[in-house]
């Protein structure tokens, strides 16, 4: 239930978002393209899926939660340029978010549709694992309707 009442908030009320960054050949990163030409970073569309999904407090980096080892859900859908998010709790509807994403040979910003910022991750892949690591969002760490800025950790499989 945290998960889903965070990335409410994180679509409704984020304005700290990073702006989006260009897509870029792994053998030309200093050449921007867009997630669909034929020099995009080979091997990130697809369906994948959490192994870890890891909130880490921005005010305490000790305070953490991996949701994914709580039973939540989360996978993430590659087309073309768009995105779609979905994170389900156990027994919750899932919550979706749909977007278009871009990314370079080490970044990946996640920009979800009716925003003007998006999520700026680092990123790293090899074969069927991709990791983006260090996203702005707010969670709720106590479950108490309280959400306090944290950053966005997660580690994905190929599906």
């Amino acid at each position: 239930m945290r998960v889903f009442f965070a990335t409410l908030v994180v679509v409704a009320t984020m304005a700290t978002g990073c702006g989006g960054s260009s897509s870029s050949s792994p053998s030309s990163p200093t050449s921007p393209t867009s997630p669909t030409s034929p020099t995009a970073p080979q091997g990130l569309e697809g369906n994948w899926r959490a192994t870890k999904a890891e909130f880490v407090s921005a005010a305490n980096s000790s305070k953490r939660v991996d949701v994914v080892a709580q039973g939540t859900v989360v996978t993430l859908a590659l087309t073309g340029s768009s995105f779609v998010y979905t994170i389900a709790d156990p027994g919750k509807p899932p919550n979706v978010t749909n977007g278009t994403w871009t990314s370079s040979r080490d970044t990946m910003a996640l920009k979800p549709n009716g925003v003007t910022w998006s999520w700026q991750f680092d990123m790293t892949q090899s074969g069927n694992s991709l990791t983006l690591n260090g996203a702005s969002v707010e969670f709720d760490f106590a479950a108490n309707g309280v959400f306090e800025q944290a950053k966005l950790n997660m580690a994905l499989v190929r599906q």
